[in-house]
């Protein structure tokens, strides 16, 4: 995710209605702070706490525990970070864990990402009731065929539970439409407090 400098540049409009000297400077002004505001560190730092209290709120509406996912969330909420660009900076999370398998070499550097689990969801899910303004999903199990996938649970040696995956979360889709929403309201709110 990127703040840009094209996108902040075209986010206020502003009207001029000068009929003054005194009225020009007042305009000029506005705009060299606004023009300035880009690459001011404070204006970076205000952005960047308002995108991760929008990002914490996602997380505390979707992430809900009292699962056995408990510690991979607590993970996954600590786990977000910024990384400066030379035009605005990215938002990542880097959740992972050890890849618990027989074949760790089939992971990246065998580590499993509780980050991209989260966002896009694991295994086979489709139930034909989940809907999204992108995609519908497809059916499974219409005749109550018990489609699922197996695995041994830890410390379940000898026994096998049933998943049919899990629905992604889209927590960072759902902060991208979320800051494309508020940014210029963001930019306003810092204009009238520092500018």
């Amino acid at each position: 995710m990127k703040v840009k400098k094209k996108k902040i540049n075209n986010m206020l409009k502003v009207k001029c209605n000068v009929s003054n000297l005194k009225q020009l400077d007042k305009q000029i002004d506005f705009i060299d702070k606004m023009t300035n505001m880009k690459s001011d560190k404070n204006f970076q730092n205000f952005i960047k706490n308002k995108c991760m209290s929008t990002l914490e709120e996602i997380m505390n509406q979707l992430l809900i525990g009292g699962t056995t996912n408990d510690y991979a969330i607590d993970l996954y909420k600590s786990s977000n970070h910024f990384q400066d660009e030379k035009d605005g900076f990215i938002i990542y999370n880097d959740a992972k864990i050890a890849a618990d398998t027989k074949h760790p070499e089939n992971y990246p550097n065998g580590e499993f990402s509780i980050a991209l689990a989260f966002e896009y969801g694991v295994g086979i899910v489709g139930d034909g009731t989940y809907t999204s303004d992108h995609f519908s999903p497809w059916e499974y199990n219409k005749h109550n065929y018990q489609n699922s996938w197996f695995y041994i649970p830890e410390g379940g040696e000898f026994e096998w539970a049933r998943t049919s995956g899990y629905k992604g979360f889209e927590i960072y889709r759902n902060l991208a439409i979320k800051i494309e929403n508020n940014i210029s309201q963001w930019v306003r709110e810092y204009y009238n407090m520092e500018v």
